[in-house]
């Protein structure tokens, strides 16, 4: 009877420990995915911080060219040159902004930096001006397309805003 309780024990000896391993092993995995989990959601933390770093700069670069336009400051020999940062609108080419080299300063208007890895920049285009219903033929509305470029802490994120603004003469 002895040797049978012998042997018993150490069966559940030998369960004891496999349980423990498991248990063991549950719990690793258990932690590394609570690692992963946590080290994505701190990249989409900062992502977001990022990305929301851009919109703020091209938002102020933005407003940075509205200003100009509307303080009637702008005037048709900047945009004869179609450089600097001014341009006339050319309807068969492509899109200004898509095409534009936004890091040189001969090409746009730098606008401020804050906390992004490059200054904001935008670029006003002089639209075909338009003649509103009851408005006089002699002085038709100037129409300007600014476009702003911002980037995040990171170049990785960038963000591009555009408005219109127009001017009764």
């Amino acid at each position: 009877m002895n040797s049978s309780l012998s042997f018993r024990s150490a069966r559940q000896k030998g369960f004891v420990l496999i349980t423990v391993l498991l248990l063991v092993l549950m719990l690793t995995v258990l932690a590394i995915a609570i690692v992963s989990l946590n080290t994505g959601q701190t990249r989409l933390a900062t992502n977001g911080a990022d990305s929301e770093v851009a919109f703020q700069t091209a938002e102020g670069a933005l407003n940075q060219g509205v200003y100009a336009a509307l303080s009637g400051a702008l005037t048709s020999t900047q945009f004869a040159a179609n450089t600097g940062g001014y341009y006339t609108y050319n309807p068969s080419a492509a899109p200004l902004w898509t095409t534009i080299n936004w890091s040189s300063s001969s090409a746009v208007v730098t606008s401020f930096q804050g906390n992004a890895s490059s200054a904001a920049a935008y670029i006003i285009e002089l639209m075909p001006s338009v003649i509103k219903a009851g408005q006089d033929a002699k002085d038709p509305t100037l129409v300007y397309r600014i476009t702003a470029r911002g980037t995040g802490q990171s170049s990785n994120s960038v963000s591009i805003l555009q408005t219109l603004v127009t001017l009764q003469q």
